[in-house]
């Protein structure tokens, strides 16, 4: 994909990009992911207004949060296709003005059904944020740096995390939920004016390689031989669960269930468990930095990225066993430890996306992130269903939680016991460069 900047039009960009130029694209990806991650994870502090003002259930707050994923997943498809043909700026840009309409929706809405759709066009606005910043890193950065991009776009995703907890409800009494969603809207406006100005232009192809150009497109489209090097690949089952019930599910209890789970069953306040989430964001954060310093020191000493994925993913489903269950004085300290071991989680993205050639980094990173996010939205809706399952039996809060918490645990394992047998079934093989 040759490129050239918005102001220089008839010069091709060197790769892989340097310096200025490297900064200026990542800068210009990371500020739209920090808008994404904030609409994500919004709902889990203004839940309890939404609940008094629009009188919804468990259910119903369940249905709302997990309806971005509706939208976003939906898109997936789309975006990867958009992507590999137009490339991440303008794919990235046009889809990001749906969020502000529904970002404008939402802050208007008088019911369920108006929040629903505010939040499903929400989810196609951002759909593409970190996908296109996956598919670009791709083309215009050296192969051995995506996984530390990759931990990098999540620093600022998880700072618009941070922004929209406890700083969000110290504002909340001021401008109020439908207030916020304004604002957000125009930042969404202006994030779109930083992609603009700060991304590569895909340039179009010269005449002497129209040919191969209109080859190379004709097979990029909504069809199986499109799609089939990506969906008979074995290293890509073997990494679906890990994105679908461990990354998902994560999204899920992080963006909503973290909230409700603290005031229900732990039983603090809404401005405790508010700024308990903050710290929380603020772990994954350093986290995130972590993995960005770690990782190539890891390769140096000669353990895999994907190495260093397992071991995290186990951590996790042990740190989650005793944040769940073990509530104590160290609840706290388990939740914490599970968001530093959950900051690993995103690596399995860029594992995906660099194990296929650069042809197709728009369609198989787009293919895995709706796994990713079919997982969330299950999870999300499914911890809400279960909840008053539990309620409307007789059950305590709590309970229910036990429950809902548990079935989802069960899940991750049985992913974690694939992911590590699969390769004994399915052995996967090298997929090189046309």
């Amino acid at each position: 994909m040759s490129s050239h900047w918005h102001s220089n039009p008839h010069i091709a960009i060197e790769l892989p990009l340097k310096n200025g130029a490297a900064s200026r694209v990542f800068l210009s990806f990371a500020c739209a992911y920090f808008i994404s991650y904030a609409f994500r994870s919004i709902n889990a502090v203004i839940a309890p207004d939404l609940i008094s003002d629009l009188h919804l259930s468990n259910t119903q707050l369940g249905f709302l949060s997990a309806a971005y994923f509706f939208g976003f997943g939906f898109t997936q498809i789309p975006v990867g296709l958009g992507l590999d043909r137009f490339g991440p700026r303008l794919t990235e840009m046009v889809l990001m003005m749906f969020a502000i309409v529904g970002a404008l929706i939402f802050s208007w809405a008088d019911g369920f059904t108006s929040l629903v759709i505010g939040r499903v066009l929400i989810g196609v606005g951002v759909s593409s944020c970190l996908m296109a910043s996956f598919s670009g890193f791709r083309y215009w950065f050296p192969i051995d740096r995506q996984a530390q991009l990759a931990s990098g776009m999540l620093i600022f995703g998880t700072s618009g995390a941070l922004v929209t907890s406890w700083p969000v409800h110290a504002v909340l009494p001021y401008l109020g939920w439908r207030g916020v969603f304004m604002v957000m809207a125009v930042f969404t406006g202006l994030a779109i004016i930083t992609l603009y100005f700060g991304l590569p232009v895909k340039a179009k192809a010269p005449k002497s390689n129209a040919h191969n150009d209109e080859k190379q497109l004709s097979t990029v489209s909504l069809s199986w031989a499109s799609y089939k090097p990506i969906l008979t690949n074995a290293f890509f089952w073997r990494m679906f669960p890990i994105g679908a019930f461990c990354y998902g599910g994560f999204i899920a209890i992080q963006t909503l269930w973290l909230g409700p789970w603290l005031t229900s069953v732990m039983e603090y306040s809404a401005n405790s468990a508010a700024q308990i989430i903050f710290w929380f964001n603020g772990v994954l954060l350093l986290a995130y930095v972590l993995n960005t310093v770690l990782l190539p020191k890891l390769a140096r000493h000669g353990i895999t990225t994907l190495r260093y994925l397992s071991w995290m993913v186990a951590a996790a489903l042990i740190f989650q066993a005793c944040a769940f269950y073990l509530r104590n004085s160290w609840v706290l300290v388990w939740w914490f430890l599970l968001a530093i071991a959950c900051a690993s989680f995103v690596l399995a993205q860029s594992l995906i996306v660099t194990n296929f050639p650069k042809a197709f980094s728009g369609r198989v990173s787009t293919t895995y992130n709706l796994a990713l996010f079919i997982g969330a939205f299950l999870v999300q809706w499914g911890i809400g269903y279960l909840l008053d399952i539990g309620i409307e039996a007789g059950w305590s809060r709590a309970s229910a939680f036990d429950l809902a918490l548990g079935i989802y645990l069960v899940a991750q394992i049985l992913g974690y016991i694939w992911f590590l047998i699969a390769p004994k079934f399915f052995p996967s093989t090298a997929i090189t460069e046309d």
